[in-house]
């Protein structure tokens, strides 16, 4: 190879070559003609530099990259008609990004030779818009996975609420209420507060005569009857059938009693609801219940229940005077 043509003496007779060594002599940027298996036969004076001298030997020799790694991308090159871009790091100097087409002949059939000119602009810009592509798929990436997050969260809280609701009235179940108040009095040691049952008088009265749809209509409206605002910290629960639970943060022994008034007021405004028998029948509830104090009574949940619950009981049976529940006429 010399360098005034740019070809090796064995291919300085192929008429082909040397049209083509024309035109790469001339180009200001390295560049170079090889075949696919590497082999230089055609290379201007930037490229000499690069490749250290004329001479035609095989790429590879001047390379720090796998021979395998060359020959892999230069048959894959071969397999499209679009250019791509190689990046060859040689032996004696920086790594440079080369812009690879396939040479045809007039027919447009390719003749086995690849064109290599050195373009690192084009290939930075190329590189640009493969990292905003790159990034664009990341950031969608990352959307997809905290929507993901998203419903992963919202689906746990669900099954959080459902674990922890009773599915009639949307109450605490007794498992979630007594869980609630335990971590209440472990937070807060001593702190006031008070735990009350309440229990409905003749709610067997409202099964056995409108129905148990008129039942579960009459456990919502006193449980809706008993709910206060998330504000308050005030817990209600269903303890089961037709047993309710509250506890009451900052509630003082001396305002208990008080306070039993206004919840059985609350559970016996009266209220319309249509019956078994299709007609239109007024309900007023009334409800026994007890409570028990911290710290006055207990500072333990075990002993504050058996102490509501069973002054809860003794307000039941001390009651001589619970109506069943009436139909208007």
């Amino acid at each position: 190879m010399t360098r005034e043509t740019g070809l090796s003496s064995s291919d300085e007779c192929d008429p082909t070559l040397a049209g083509i060594s024309t035109v790469v002599t001339a180009l200001k940027q390295p560049a170079m003609v090889i075949d696919p298996t590497g082999h230089v036969h055609c290379a201007n004076a930037g490229a000499q530099a690069l490749i250290g001298g004329p001479g035609g030997r095989p790429l590879q020799e001047v390379l720090l990259s796998p021979e395998a790694e060359l020959c892999r991308r230069l048959s894959r090159l071969t397999r499209t008609s679009a250019p791509a871009y190689l990046r060859l790091e040689f032996s004696g100097g920086t790594p440079t990004i080369f812009q690879g087409s396939m040479l045809r002949g007039p027919d447009g059939r390719g003749n086995g030779l690849i064109l290599l000119v050195a373009d690192n602009a084009s290939a930075l810009i190329g590189k640009f818009i493969n990292l905003k592509t790159a990034s664009r798929k990341f950031r969608q990436q990352i959307d997809h996975s905290q929507r993901r997050q998203r419903a992963l969260r919202q689906e746990a809280a669900q099954l959080k609420r459902l674990s922890e609701t009773d599915p009639l009235t949307g109450l605490l179940n007794v498992r979630a209420f007594e869980e609630k108040v335990r971590h209440a009095l472990a937070d807060r040691p001593g702190r006031h507060g008070a735990l009350i049952f309440l229990d409905l008088n003749e709610f067997k009265h409202v099964n056995d005569v409108h129905g148990h749809e008129a039942g579960d209509k009459v456990l919502k409206h006193v449980a809706q009857a008993l709910t206060f605002p998330p504000h308050s910290w005030v817990a209600t629960g269903r303890m089961g059938g037709d047993e309710f639970a509250l506890w009451m943060p900052g509630t003082e022994a001396e305002a208990v009693p008080e306070l039993l008034a206004s919840l059985q007021a609350r559970v016996s405004v009266p209220y319309a609801l249509i019956g078994r028998a299709g007609r239109l029948t007024e309900i007023c509830m009334t409800a026994a219940a007890g409570a028990a104090s911290c710290p006055e009574d207990a500072t333990g949940y075990g002993e504050l229940k058996r102490i509501a619950d069973s002054r809860m009981y003794g307000n039941k049976a001390d009651n001589r005077q619970n109506p069943r529940p009436q139909a208007a006429k």
